[in-house]
């Protein structure tokens, strides 16, 4: 249309406002559903009205219009379309017209919604000028979507009563008189003779032109209405035609059966000689090679198939009808006394109701409450009739009531009882649950939530699922938190509760107003929670927290709710990760400094064991979020009520809470342990070192520890008060007694109260180093004085890796010692050279397997290293000490952590004085502290690496290695080149070695 001139385009539409009037005038001249057909006229009047306006208003001369065009185009067509089908029910019997009322106002609603559709294409609002064109296209559009092409319920019930005269061959003269009379009513017209000529020689000619076409299925329909009418006698019907030996009924029936397949036929298809099939089933014989017409075995000119409407419909319409005589026939038989009569009505029922457009007639007849009555008996097809009722309960909360009010709960749960579980029965229930009062129903109908709950356990996956949607519902869900804190569940059962619904229905019950609800509910989750999966699912629920909270926070809450509560916060909390945080904000809100505050505030008034557990969760909450512990200890307010705690409560599970969390909340930090101001900082250190030195409970001792150790260390005070206090006396008690407590004992499984004296030793070596800090003489001159060092050996050998670490750490600040002069120096280092030499010779004897006394008496008393030089350092000899192979030890034995480049630091404080480089040097060779570097090299942490190979080059210019090592050496130190923070210090150790240039571009 768009490459049309002008003038065309307006010829065009004025055929379109022609066509639009005939369509009107069509519409009106309709003899049925008149009120459907008038709105139908309304909306195509003002669509004729709105193209006149468009014409007038010559809008298809402007460029907005263009794009329109195409679309009148469709509009015209469905016009034509809406016309073709109301002609052709207009042109034939209005008998035929009431039978296919139906299907015409159905078609005729397709075409009116496409209609509509098609007017929202036209591009109106790109119009200025159009814009009240726009608002009546719009009026349109809604109007043709709200006509209802639907038959009154008369008219259904005349083609019903016509349909039924017909399948049951009722013709008696009086009944086709009544039954004229209502359909010359229906279709505006005088039940007189003229009607019924009328109507006969239409019927006639439809039927040889269904013939012609070889459709003879309606042409038998057409044959049995031809007959229907001359059964009012009001005109002489014609001598019978030749008779048949099947009823009407049965050959309708035949005639919709497919002759290949011998089934009812659903999408009948018709084939170039008339015959019809299923599509199916004619595809298939096709598809083997055969050409004939399986009826009339003439050859086909094409093996084309085309669906054939007429029949599918009338197929249609007989599969209603019949449906509606058996839902009749099967109410009916429902009154019998007949065991095999009842199941068969209950088949029939159930059939019908598979097709749910027919419950709602099924609900009409009011057999609800029969049903179950036979369902009482036990005497009936079970399943059939359980899902007869199911079908009636989903339908209509009535039904819901009558069933409820005839006992089919208790009748369900009796069969639960007797092992006969259909889910049909648990669907009913279901059903019933979701009304509150029906779910009450189920809850105090005796034996039901042990059954319910049983049946969680049961191997058919369809009946646990459907019993825990049943449970999930409010008003049950107390009782069954009831009943499964007394179950023993194993983690095969624990898995039928891993469903968000259900969880989340156990957490509501929290909020509810009755407390011994919240108690079932909270022992039921507080067991649920032994199972890692189900922890998962209550973190995930954003009800769950919340609700906790608020049964701890409330002021009504009893003890005994607000302990249950806490506890099951206490396993959330700790079992939490960081995703958590993220995508619960329950969980991150309940971190929060408010509540932090709140949490503080209700330890200080609580009792004992409410107090300790509030200060768990507070330790908790500190060591899972970052956050929480800035909040803490930035407040200083929340620092002094800690200490405060601490000070004035003497029950030990308390101090324990408030130890852990002030020592957690320093952890990690430069500052270390936060404190109160001056006096209350006196009072609370004098507090720690009390607890640490006089407490006979290892774990209290351990957090007081924890505390002091991490206590700031250039505070002077802290320093004094370390100094006059006993603390170094229980230090030296807790570092010696690990030295006996770990003869005899197996290290593979550690008990917990092993676990306990680790953390205390720990800690307790994290205090030491206070002590050993070179840069603190007063209080390094007081372990002087003590004989700590085999005991520090000792952890090296038997303690943690963290033990370890500060161990040696330890070790390396005690043999620290300030130079000696130049002069001295020197003499040293004679001394030195002749003791090295002596060295030398000795480990000759050695090989040579033999030893004078007198050399060995000399060895005994002077250190290989530092010769008599050790009895004047005030510094630890390592050597002398016998530290040297621990250390060593310790660097391969720990090489995935710290301690490993802790024990590599202090073996380092041998090669510090260039006097005994030589024989230092000598000593760690001696002791596998070559071979302890490789394996750093080769295997350790990059930090560690980059001290081993300090050492290394240090060891390598005073001391030969072995070729083995040597060449091992260079294989790791090759591969350290390709590492940027260690191939400087890498290329100078081969350099040493003359393994690369001295001028490499590695330096």
């Amino acid at each position: 249309m768009d490459m049309i001139g002008f003038g065309a385009r307006d010829e065009f539409l004025k055929r379109l406002v022609d066509d639009l009037s005939l369509l009107i005038t069509e519409a009106e001249d309709v003899t049925i559903e008149k009120e459907s057909f008038r709105r139908f006229s309304k909306y195509v009047d003002h669509l004729r009205a709105l193209l006149q306006d468009l014409r007038a208003k010559r809008v298809y001369d402007k460029p907005e219009w263009a794009a329109s065009s195409s679309v009148l185009q469709k509009l015209h067509s469905e016009v034509r379309k809406a016309r073709d089908i109301i002609k052709a029910y207009n042109s034939g019997s209005r008998l035929q017209l009431l039978l296919k009322c139906k299907t015409m106002l159905s078609q005729l609603k397709k075409s009116a919604d496409e209609i509509a559709s098609i007017i929202q294409q036209l591009s109106l609002a790109k119009l200025d000028s159009m814009l009240q064109l726009k608002s009546k296209a719009d009026e349109i559009i809604h109007g043709m979507w709200s006509v209802e092409f639907k038959s009154a319920a008369a008219t259904e019930a005349i083609v019903s009563e016509i349909e039924e005269s017909i399948a049951q061959n009722s013709r008696s003269q009086d009944h086709t008189m009544r039954l004229l009379h209502q359909i010359a009513d229906a279709v505006g017209a005088a039940p007189n003779v003229s009607l019924v000529r009328s109507e006969i020689a239409l019927l006639k000619q439809e039927k040889e032109e269904m013939e012609a076409q070889k459709q003879h299925a309606e042409a038998l329909q057409l044959s049995q209405l031809i007959h229907l009418l001359y059964s009012s006698e009001m005109i002489t019907s014609p001598p019978p035609e030749s008779p048949t030996i099947m009823s009407p009924r049965n050959y309708l029936i035949n005639s919709f059966t497919c002759p290949l397949s011998c089934k009812l036929m659903e999408d009948p298809v018709a084939i170039v000689c008339g015959h019809s099939f299923e599509r199916n089933a004619i595809l298939e014989y096709f598809r083997i090679g055969m050409k004939v017409c399986p009826t009339c075995n003439n050859e086909l000119s094409s093996l084309d198939v085309t669906q054939n409407i007429s029949l599918r419909s009338s197929i249609q319409e007989w599969k209603q009808r019949n449906a509606k005589l058996r839902l009749q026939s099967a109410v009916s038989s429902l009154d019998s006394d007949d065991h095999e009569v009842l199941n068969e009505a209950l088949e029939i029922l159930l059939a019908v109701m598979e097709n749910t457009s027919y419950i709602a007639e099924v609900s009409q007849h009011g057999i609800a409450a029969r049903l179950v009555d036979l369902l009482k008996t036990g005497e009936v097809n079970t399943k059939a009739a359980l899902k007869c009722i199911c079908h009636l309960a989903h339908y209509s909360e009535e039904n819901k009531k009558t069933i409820a009010a005839k006992g089919v709960i208790r009748c369900i749960v009796k069969q639960f009882c007797r092992g006969e579980t259909e889910p049909e029965g648990l669907v009913i229930l279901l059903e019933l649950s979701e009304n509150e009062v029906f779910a009450d129903m189920i809850g105090k109908t005796k034996d039901s939530i042990p059954c319910l709950v049983s049946l969680l356990q049961n191997s058919n996956p369809d009946i646990s699922q459907k019993a825990l949607n049943v449970l999930g519902n409010s008003e049950t869900r107390a009782n069954m938190a009831k009943e499964l804190t007394r179950m023993h569940l194993w983690e095969s059962t624990a898995r039928h509760f891993d469903n968000e619904r259900f969880i989340s229905a156990l957490t509501k019950t929290l909020y509810s107003s009755s407390q011994d609800y919240k108690l079932k509910c909270l022992g039921c989750i507080k067991k649920l929670l032994a199972f890692p999966r189900l922890v998962r699912k209550f973190l995930s629920d954003r009800n769950t927290i919340p609700a906790l909270h608020g049964l701890i926070q409330s002021t009504i809450s009893n003890q005994q709710l607000k302990q249950e509560a806490m506890e099951i916060l206490l396993l959330l909390v700790e079992a939490s990760e960081p995703n958590d945080y993220q995508t619960n904000p329950s969980l991150e809100e309940l971190h929060s400094q408010h509540n932090i505050n709140v949490f503080l505030q209700l330890a200080s008034t609580a009792n004992t064991q409410i107090k300790a557990s509030f200060l768990h969760l507070l330790l908790l909450m500190a060591q899972k979020s970052e956050n929480a512990r800035l909040q803490i200890r930035s407040d200083q307010s929340v620092i002094a009520h800690l200490f405060s705690i601490l000070e004035g409560d003497s029950r030990r599970e308390v101090r324990v809470q408030v130890l852990k969390l002030t020592c957690s909340i320093a952890e990690g930090h430069p500052a270390g342990v936060q404190l109160p101001p001056s006096p209350l900082k006196e009072t609370a250190i004098a507090t720690l070192l009390n607890i640490f030195t006089s407490s006979t409970n290892t774990e209290e001792r351990s957090a007081a520890a924890g505390i002091i150790g991490r206590l700031p260390s250039d505070d002077t005070t802290i320093n004094e008060m370390l100094c006059k206090s006993e603390t170094l006396k229980a230090i030296h008690e807790v570092v010696c007694a690990n030295d006996s407590r770990y003869q005899g004992m197996s290290r593979e499984s550690p008990s917990p109260l092993a676990t306990t004296s680790n953390c205390l030793l720990e800690n307790t070596l994290a205090v030491l180093l206070r002590y050993t800090e070179p840069n603190k003489p007063e209080l390094q001159r007081q372990v002087s004085k003590l004989n700590v060092s085999p005991s520090l050996i000792h952890v090296l050998s038997t303690g943690s890796s963290l033990a370890k670490q500060r161990a040696a750490i330890a070790l390396y600040h005690l043999s620290q010692s300030s130079h000696p002069d130049t002069a001295t120096t020197t003499a040293m280092a004679d001394q030195a050279q002749g003791f090295f030499l002596l060295f030398q010779f000795r480990r000759l004897l050695q090989l040579k397997s033999w030893c004078g006394s007198s050399t060995a008496a000399l060895h005994q008393s002077l250190c290989t290293v530092h010769g008599s030089a050790c009895s004047s350092r005030h510094a630890l000899c390592l050597v002398e000490a016998g530290a040297v192979g621990p250390l060593v030890q310790t660097v391969v034995s720990e090489l995935a952590t710290s301690a490993s480049e802790a024990a590599l630091v202090a073996l380092d404080t041998l090669l510090k004085d260039d006097a005994y480089l030589s024989s230092a040097a000598a000593v760690i060779v001696e002791n596998q502290g070559m071979t302890a570097i490789l394996e750093v090299l080769d295997k350790g942490r990059l930090s560690t690496k980059e001290v081993a190979l300090d050492l290394f080059y240090k060891i390598l210019r005073h001391s030969e290695i072995a070729r083995e090592q040597s060449l091992r050496s260079r294989g790791i130190l090759i591969s350290l080149l390709r590492v940027d923070q260690l191939k400087k210090k890498a290329a100078l150790v081969l350099s040493q070695m003359d393994a690369i240039p001295h001028q490499s571009s590695y330096f």
